[in-house]
């Protein structure tokens, strides 16, 4: 795992932020920073006043030829202080939201999985529910058992036991073996997937898993982020991206990348199929911003897609994602 993702990413996979940190952290950064183009704003308009006051004065002196160049200088002053308080005010609220739609983004993740904890929960405590009752019916004779008589040579099926041994740290992988942990097989990339992803553009505020480029051979994981801006075009066409994570003092880093290394996430509401058991993909682990290699195991009856993450502390272990947080696989 990289250097990056042990340092600052690690803590939010392995819960050691509290539940509301990363977006209270990032709530903060906004509101701290809100009294500034407030602030801007008020002088500008004071400026206006100073531009009106300005245009009066010389009105007089004009009648009554007293006028200078002097005059025409502070009025030319007042002129250019109020366009660049101006584009100050708009630049400040420019970043301001762009930092409030990720911050949205990983709310909108976070409230997803704890949704679908919730309905797994309830999913299993009405089974074991079930399962007590039965347990009053049983004989020891299983030709006078009015249900059949549970069997513990039969292992539970994948998905349909309880999920209360999932581990809470993210995966843990292994980069000096090729093989899979997962145990699942590497997908096979052909001419169509390449032309495909050739041809992928990006648009402004597209949310978006990138994988920056590494530094000093250092390996990069896939992460959440959201297109800032595009430059270019054709196979010169390059993109800002600002990172979802945010450090310890509420900042976020913004990278410089290409098509190649980013992939589309749908938006919300988007109709998406089904993905087929056995199928490998790059999924958001949960309560983080990053994405990790995992194996599909099966799709939930809401929509979202049962994971084994590779790495995984246990064979049993299952995670559920948004489908739309689930993308096509890439080394």
């Amino acid at each position: 795992m990289s250097s990056r993702g042990s340092q600052r990413r690690g803590p939010n996979r392995n819960s050691e932020i509290s539940e509301h940190g990363e977006e209270l952290s990032m709530w903060k950064d906004v509101k701290d920073k809100l009294p500034g183009p407030a602030d801007t704003f008020n002088e500008s308009n004071q400026n206006v006043l100073d531009i009106r006051d300005q245009e009066k004065l010389m009105a007089e002196k004009r009648g009554n030829s007293t006028l200078t160049a002097e005059d025409y200088n502070e009025l030319d002053r007042l002129y250019r202080k109020g366009v660049k308080l101006n584009e100050i005010a708009s630049q400040n609220i420019s970043e301001m939201i762009e930092k409030l739609k990720v911050l949205s983004a990983v709310q909108k993740a976070k409230e997803d999985q704890a949704e679908n904890n919730t309905s797994r929960a309830a999913a299993q405590r009405a089974k074991e529910s079930a399962a007590a009752v039965s347990s009053l019916y049983d004989f020891d004779g299983a030709g006078d058992s009015p249900v059949p008589s549970p069997n513990p040579a039969v292992p539970r099926r994948i998905g349909g036991g309880s999920k209360g041994d999932r581990d809470s740290v993210p995966p843990r992988l292994d980069r000096s073996t090729p093989a899979a942990k997962a145990g699942s097989a590497e997908p096979q990339s052909g001419p169509s997937s390449s032309s495909s992803r050739s041809k992928q553009t990006f648009a402004k505020d597209d949310e978006v898993a990138f994988k920056p480029k590494p530094m000093n051979n250092e390996q990069t994981d896939w992460i959440l982020g959201i297109v800032q801006d595009v430059r270019g075009d054709g196979k010169s066409r390059r993109y800002k991206v600002l990172d979802a994570d945010v450090d310890e003092n509420g900042h976020q880093k913004d990278f410089r990348t290409s098509a190649s290394s980013m992939i589309l996430i749908p938006r919300e509401g988007t109709i998406l199929p089904p993905l087929e058991t056995g199928k490998t993909v790059l999924a958001l682990y949960p309560n983080t911003t990053t994405f990790y290699k995992a194996e599909v195991m099966g799709m939930d009856g809401d929509g979202k897609v049962n994971l084994k993450f590779e790495g995984e502390e246990s064979s049993n272990t299952m995670q559920a994602v948004t489908r739309r947080h689930v993308v096509e696989y890439r080394g």
